[in-house]
């Protein structure tokens, strides 16, 4: 009788090392940028910050092969300067 019950501990823990492995590999910690889920404008978003990040590599690249420094590019996620104070 004491034997079976620990074979089933052992199988319980096999099950769970099985369920965590499983689990670990599909829930990674931070999601890919991608616009499988995104809503449209979340979507066009996402493009344009790809656009300005693709931008700005170039940007540092030709100033990195002509040795000058590099222009700031600003971010289009920050809210516009209200023009009335």
């Amino acid at each position: 009788m004491a034997r079976e019950k620990s074979r089933l501990n052992v199988y319980i823990l096999g099950i769970a090392v099985i369920v965590a492995a499983i689990l670990g590999y599909y829930l990674p910690t931070k999601r890919p940028d991608s616009g499988v889920t995104l809503t449209p404008k979340e979507y066009i978003e996402l493009i344009e910050k790809k656009k300005q990040q693709r931008l700005h590599y170039e940007r540092e690249q030709a100033a990195q092969a002509a040795r000058e420094p590099v222009a700031e590019v600003p971010d289009p996620a920050a809210p516009a300067p209200d023009p009335d104070p």
